[in-house]
């Protein structure tokens, strides 16, 4: 099964990486003073964005929390770290089912942001060139990824299967977030599927988008969000609340100071100062949504990525 030896390549890979990701070596969630300490990893996604205004603005303060973050840009990683490096991590619903399902129970205890019809975050470009019209027409054709078991790609092939293309015709390449403008322009791939910011350089080389794979889901759908062990969100509620108010209140600053936050963003993504300015923000949502994991889970399902059991009702956290 792909989506189980993905686990296990993870966990082998964050083994050797484990030790020099920083962050709090305490072995949990501790105190700092008055404070209760949550040793906290993502990537540069800029989902993440209320977190990082959060520290960065000392936001967490009033809830008595210290966020000990970490940079860590493969978030498939992170899962086997949970209680060992960090608290609460970036993941995805993908991530989270495979590695629930390989004994490492991780539940969603704070959404990050949504993907909508409005504002979506999945782009599958052509060359505007291309014979290529529509979704339907990639029968056959060659498709640069940026990795094969995340969620953006399992949403391409649901949108293939919704088109009347069968996944296994289409031919997948990897290929890197900086070079996908460039393969794409020179024809080494007819098409590309792509997230914010790659999306901007890849229209300005002449990208046309035919579709929006996280749309193969429904109008609105959670792709990216905070996770933690089941057991240890179940144990440390009074620390899952204050996080999850902790970044509503980030997720207010950032609607009320949009300058300032775009500086935040440039910081932690290192993206251009034009670039961060100009660049469309994701709908933040922090609420946790349990009927979006079902959702996720029935489309792995579905596309046979996934045969194994969990029970969904544990793979959403909410603290009482």
């Amino acid at each position: 099964m792909r989506s189980k030896s993905w686990f296990l390549a993870a966990a082998a890979a964050f083994t050797l990486m484990a030790a020099g990701c920083g962050g709090s070596t305490d072995g949990g969630s501790g105190s700092s003073g008055s404070k209760t300490t949550l040793r906290v990893a993502s990537n540069s996604n800029s989902s993440a964005l209320p977190l990082w205004v959060a520290v960065e603005k000392n936001l967490c303060d009033k809830q008595n929390l210290k966020i000990n973050f970490t940079k860590i840009e493969n978030v498939g990683t992170l899962p086997p770290a949970l209680g060992k490096n960090f608290d609460i991590i970036f993941t995805t619903p993908v991530q989270a089912i495979t590695a629930t399902a390989q004994g490492i129970p991780v539940t969603e205890i704070a959404g990050s942001s949504t993907d909508t019809k409005d504002n979506a975050n999945s782009y599958l470009f052509v060359q505007d060139k291309s014979p290529i019209r529509n979704v339907s027409d990639l029968a056959g054709k060659k498709i640069g990824v940026l990795t094969e078991v995340g969620t953006l790609h399992y949403a391409t092939l649901r949108l293939l299967k919704q088109a009347g293309v069968d996944p296994s015709s289409v031919q997948i390449v990897q290929v890197d977030g900086p070079s996908q403008a460039d393969q794409l322009a020179a024809g080494r791939v007819d098409a590309v599927e792509t997230v914010r910011p790659f999306n901007a350089a890849i229209k300005a080389k002449g990208g046309r988008n035919i579709g929006t794979p996280f749309s193969s889901l429904g109008d609105e759908i959670s792709v990216i969000w905070w996770g933690a062990n089941r057991q240890w969100a179940e144990s440390h509620s009074s620390a899952v609340q204050a996080y999850q108010r902790c970044l509503q209140d980030a997720t207010t600053y950032i609607k009320e100071h949009d300058a300032e936050a775009r500086q935040v963003l440039q910081k932690y993504t290192k993206l251009p100062e034009e670039v961060a300015k100009s660049f469309e923000l994701p709908l933040y949502d922090p609420s946790v949504r349990p009927d979006d994991v079902k959702r996720w889970l029935d489309a792995m399902k579905e596309l046979g990525l996934f045969n194994g059991d969990v029970d969904v009702s544990k793979l959403a956290y909410q603290a009482k």
